[in-house]
């Protein structure tokens, strides 16, 4: 057992908690009236899409009114019970890669500045999408919740006195579809021209740093 840990961890942790070697982006991104600011942050093994509270209403976003008095939101998919836990589980790390589990969207509501957020994540691009780009990628991140029978959202648990809740949500996560994955399908949907055969947060975030703005790389 001792033996079989030593070569699973290391493999856990590779696919969990890989960063790519970035560079700060100098250009600047212009934004229009008709345009749309998103990020996505990397925080230890989590991986989010960030948006803005005033660019959304209950026909964009499924749950707005539940987060409609924080400044952004942070949404993130990811294995039901791994994602869940506070923590690092690694029973449950390897349960999440290796056998198909249920899964979650996790989405937190953020109430510091967007400074402040971005200074405890270890990786943020900044993304320009336009209209049409934002309500495809919203109807895809809607898309995800798993509604009961009569259409309403499934919540499954809550952290943080409120501010984070974990719905039920489609699909199935295992270590060839995983949060990383979901991104990149999610920008593939809203017209984004990305690779969407990725796997490990390398490659997400050096995918990202094509299209978008590196506002921050820390590794």
């Amino acid at each position: 057992m001792i033996i079989q840990n030593i070569i699973i961890f290391p493999v856990i942790f590779f696919f969990l908690n890989t960063s790519p070697h970035l560079l700060v982006s100098q250009n600047q991104i212009t934004i229009t009236e008709k345009n749309y600011q998103i990020f996505f942050i990397k925080q230890r093994w989590h991986t989010a899409i960030v948006l803005s509270t005033k660019d959304l209403n209950p026909r964009l976003f499924k749950e707005f009114n539940a987060f409609k008095n924080f400044e952004m939101i942070d949404t993130g998919w990811g294995d039901e019970e791994f994602y869940q836990i506070p923590g690092f589980d690694s029973g449950l790390a390897f349960n999440a890669l290796f056998l198909p589990t249920p899964s979650t969207l996790r989405i937190e509501g953020i109430n510091i500045s967007r400074g402040a957020y971005f200074d405890i994540s270890e990786i943020v691009i900044e993304l320009e999408l336009k209209e049409i780009e934002f309500r495809k990628l919203c109807d895809y991140i809607n898309n995800t919740f798993n509604l009961n029978d009569n259409g309403s959202v499934q919540i499954l648990s809550y952290r943080g006195n409120g501010q984070i809740t974990f719905y039920k949500a489609k699909g199935i996560y295992y270590i060839f579809n995983t949060c990383n994955t979901w991104i990149a399908r999610g920008l593939k949907k809203a017209g984004i021209k990305i690779d969407n055969n990725i796997l490990l947060t390398e490659q997400l975030f050096n995918e990202l740093s094509k299209i978008g703005k590196v506002i921050k790389a820390k590794y």
